[in-house]
């Protein structure tokens, strides 16, 4: 994808959800033990226009920190767990806060670094997805408390 498609697209996304309603988690910027005085948030929402949380525990472990910050900003309108995406590229710290929340995750796959790039972790990610979905396995559904 080129960088021009991926600007659009990331344009598109901020317009499809303005204001608070994207949040960016990550286990760099944001998160106390790397980031104790916000500089690195502060130069990522300054890049990015999206908010960085501020959580003293990383993913997967900050599924309630981030439910906090929805409830700080009730214009995003959301109340609930299941009323949220999880974006990310890694399985074992994206995927795994949105299962442990009762959110939906969407891993991307292929990531900015290329899994040859990649840490040997993200690489063993990829051929632990690959083990399980070749046996059957899937996401499961986000299910309300409200529904059956």
């Amino acid at each position: 994808m080129t960088k021009s498609l991926q600007q659009d697209h990331f344009h598109r996304l901020k317009t499809a959800y303005p204001g608070r309603r994207l949040l960016i988690v990550s286990n760099t910027a944001g998160a106390s033990a790397n980031d104790p005085h916000g500089h690195l948030s502060s130069a990522v929402e300054k890049a990015t226009g999206i908010s960085v949380l501020p959580h003293s525990t990383k993913k997967p472990g900050c599924g309630e920190e981030i439910m906090e910050y929805f409830r700080k900003y009730p214009e995003t309108g959301v109340t609930r767990p299941e009323q949220i995406a999880i974006v990310g590229d890694r399985l074992t710290t994206d995927v795994m806060v949105a299962n442990l929340m009762g959110s939906y995750a969407v891993w991307v796959k292929d990531g900015v670094v290329g899994l040859e790039g990649g840490s040997f972790f993200a690489r063993m990610e990829h051929r632990f997805a690959a083990f399980l979905m070749k046996r059957g396995y899937e996401a499961p559904e986000p299910k309300s408390s409200f529904e059956g």
